[in-house]
């Protein structure tokens, strides 16, 4: 799914740290996906509810799940692979496709009631400015426009327009967690201590919305592998030919890799930390919960209860911005999974960059289309993602066993990880299937309650 950028196909990875730089990239587009409904909404929500209990689930949810991106992008720049390539030969039983595609087909199917709930609160963020228009007709207008925006296909395009959107909005909520000191919600060391008890929430709902939502979710992480490859990096490393010029390129590129994996990872940490301070801090003293209406307007005391009531059209600026980007890169990204979907399962063919780009504009149009039909679904906006969460929290142990069978089965051994990589990424992996069984089961008891 590679669009070319340079007109070389091998090239020589940067050697100094700025160098390596200035190749960031797609991690920076995850970002715009993530700080969106999974921060503004989820994780304020979630901080809204549960107060300070969760955050240790938060930060290290934030902090573990790099592990598992590095992992997974590694491979990608040795490989050259898609992330549907890879987990077709994922070892198990088969349909014509291997079953972890089943898997993720099933779910993210399954999510496009997330992304309706997107439109939902984008539409709000609108009306909210613009009242000539009922919020049930700005998202699908919004829709559109990320539509028109993305047509071009461009991975540039998509690049920069994410950075310009979550650049706005993480100055900004940063700015408002600082500023919560200076007033009557301000937090102690004594509310921070309370959210390292490591108690879990008493709804395994919210316990897996907590696990999927913080840091990288599921659809995030399948998403690296098609932007690690558009922005070039397995392009400029080439096939493995076994010698030592392809290992040093594939060790430099990696060193790329991962510079994009960390420098992300401190901004949407630092974001959901802020969100999620500011939830707990202000909402859950205040006993404002986003409910099924009104979202924005609900989540706007984060800003007017810290910088002054003159600040709501600021905050619902800012959402707007970061909302669209998860609806943009969205978009954009499964646009590029689909049609790799459909050439796994050998129904179409992608061997050229013209049929590649058809198809993705092919795409574009509809889950554009998919995104706008689910905002019309008659269900909360709120519990729309919350429902597209735990469907990703489900997905997560199948990452991390995709993560793992990789390292130690398909990895260049001249590749191989440092030893404290590994660690981590073996905590990742069973901090996130721990997790997510503890908050399976405790969903069932509670259903079997109810």
């Amino acid at each position: 799914m590679s669009e070319p950028i340079e007109t070389t196909e091998y090239k020589d990875p940067p050697k100094s740290f700025w160098g390596r730089f200035r190749y960031i990239g797609p991690s920076l587009i995850l970002t715009a996906t993530l700080v969106g409904s999974g921060e503004l909404v989820i994780t304020t929500l979630l901080g809204a509810e549960l107060g300070f209990v969760a955050l240790w689930i938060i930060i290290g949810t934030c902090v573990l799940k790099v592990a598992l991106q590095e992992t997974l992008g590694r491979f990608v720049v040795s490989a050259g692979e898609t992330s549907l390539t890879t987990f077709d030969k994922l070892p198990g039983p088969r349909l014509v496709v291997g079953w972890a595609v089943w898997v993720w087909l099933a779910i993210t199917l399954f999510t496009l009631l997330q992304l309706g709930g997107v439109v939902n609160v984008v539409g709000e963020s609108v009306h909210l400015i613009f009242p000539v228009l009922s919020a049930e007709a700005w998202g699908p207008i919004c829709c559109g426009l990320g539509f028109l925006i993305l047509i071009s296909g461009r991975y540039k395009l998509v690049e920069r327009v994410s950075v310009i959107l979550v650049s706005i909005f993480s100055i900004s909520i940063i700015f408002c967690a600082l500023l919560i000191q200076t007033t009557d919600y301000a937090i102690s060391a004594v509310d921070v201590a309370s959210g390292f008890q490591f108690q879990l929430p008493e709804s395994g709902g919210k316990a897996l919305s907590v696990v999927a939502a913080a840091g990288l979710s599921a659809t995030e992480l399948m998403y690296y592998a098609y932007w690690c490859l558009e922005k070039g990096y397995a392009r400029f490393t080439g096939p493995n030919d076994g010698t030592e010029a392809w290992q040093a390129r594939a060790q430099g590129w990696i060193r790329v890799m991962r510079l994009d994996c960390y420098f992300a990872m401190v901004i949407y940490t630092t974001t959901t930390i802020a969100f999620y301070f500011l939830g707990a801090a202000i909402l859950h003293r205040t006993g404002e919960i986003p409910e099924q209406a009104d979202v924005v307007a609900t989540l706007s005391s984060i800003y007017t209860k810290t910088i002054g009531p003159g600040a709501f059209y600021i905050f619902v600026i800012s959402a707007f911005f970061v909302l669209f980007s998860t609806l943009f890169v969205s978009i954009a990204s499964n646009a590029r999974l689909m049609p790799d979907c459909l050439r796994v399962f050998g129904l179409i063919s992608l061997d050229d960059d013209r049929s590649r780009r058809l198809w993705v504009k092919t795409f574009v149009c509809v889950f554009s289309a998919l995104y706008v039909i689910g905002a019309f679904l008659p269900v909360g906006a709120v519990m729309k993602m919350i429902v597209g969460f735990v469907g990703l929290g489900l997905m997560l142990p199948m990452i991390c066993f995709a993560a793992l069978y990789l390292r130690y089965r398909r990895l260049d051994p001249a590749l191989r990880p440092s030893p404290i990589m590994d660690v981590w990424l073996w905590a990742s992996a069973l901090l996130t299937v721990v997790l997510t069984i503890r908050a399976v089961v405790d969903l069932i008891q509670h259903g079997a309650h109810a």
